[in-house]
């Protein structure tokens, strides 16, 4: 009987233990790439969704001003790794740099979860992005039907390092490989972390006698910039543009037929979807996909109109 009463008092007491595992507030820390572009701005409320469903959560968003400012990033990762938290979330601004500091978190025992763009070490338990070769390889095709083929095309940059944006650029070089395309590729640069910096490189560039027939842009900031350029140099609607992400600005570009096509993807279903995974990493639940995509969508004048593809442009 002694023996009965003390087993059913260790059940009761991993019971309690466990519910209160579950119930105690969940410290989680979300460090996004930057703070000037929609694109974070869309993520956040993906976010914002998950934490206010979960509940009993405490989420602290921090990152850098800019996608370039990796020393900045990897100054967070180390502040919260010293701190008292149940789940990092982080964005790498760079896939090599941030492993080190990244490693430290996961050897402490705090669950990571990778959104958006991929880190060269497997010390994750989630990674939560869109499939960038593809979508590059998506940009290639389109830009290659709209000139017919062939002509003179750029391949439009951010920072190197940043493994989606590298991915999105790889992808569009292998389209035109594999499809023996008569695209010729006549510049291949980075034109920065900003629109500002993307601006001011993209107007140097647009100076040189490349006749440039097609561009690819690989994100926000870079088709900002180029579009802008692109207007700033009167060269707007009489080169092709293929776009990366949405904002007013690019939308109206893309209205006004200075872009031709803007590949979107679904920011706030990774936020949502990198919460989701952070409380269960924090509550020990088991990992069922490790890689989770979240799709992109080609957006031209065509498609803008349909319920579908509004759902995705509007915070």
């Amino acid at each position: 009987m002694k023996r009965f009463v003390a087993i059913l008092v260790a059940l009761l007491v991993l019971s309690t233990q466990s519910a209160f595992s579950e119930e105690r507030t969940l410290n989680i820390v979300f460090i996004p790439k930057a703070g000037d572009q929609d694109f974070w701005k869309f993520m956040r409320k993906g976010v914002d969704r998950a934490v206010a469903e979960s509940g009993n959560v405490r989420l602290t968003w921090r990152g850098p001003a800019y996608n370039d400012d990796t020393e900045s990033q990897i100054a967070i990762v180390e502040a919260y790794t010293a701190s008292d938290v149940d789940a990092i979330v982080v964005a790498p601004t760079d896939g090599v740099r941030l492993v080190p500091a990244v490693k430290k978190a996961a050897e402490k025992g705090i669950p990571i979860i990778v959104v958006d763009s991929g880190i060269s070490a497997r010390i994750y338990q989630n990674f939560i992005a869109t499939d960038n070769y593809s979508a590059g390889k998506l940009a290639a095709k389109h830009l290659s039907e709209l000139l017919g083929g062939r002509g003179n095309v750029v391949l439009y940059r951010t920072v190197k390092g940043s493994a989606s944006t590298d991915e999105r650029g790889e992808g569009f070089l292998a389209y035109l490989k594999e499809e023996s395309s008569k695209l010729k590729v006549v510049a291949d640069i980075y034109g920065g972390g900003s629109r500002g910096r993307s601006l001011r490189s993209a107007l140097k560039l647009l100076k040189e006698p490349l006749h440039i027939d097609g561009i690819f842009a690989v994100n926000e900031s870079s088709s900002d910039g180029m579009l802008r350029a692109l207007r700033e140099s009167g060269l707007a609607g009489k080169i092709r543009l293929i776009g990366f992400d949405s904002t007013d600005y690019l939308l109206d570009g893309l209205r006004n037929k200075a872009i031709d096509g803007l590949i979107v993807q679904n920011p706030r279903q990774m936020g949502y979807l990198a919460v989701k995974a952070a409380i269960a990493a924090a509550r020990k639940a088991p990992v069922k996909d490790v890689n989770i995509h979240t799709g992109t969508e080609m957006v031209t004048l065509g498609n803008l109109s349909r319920p579908e593809i509004q759902s995705l442009l509007k915070p």
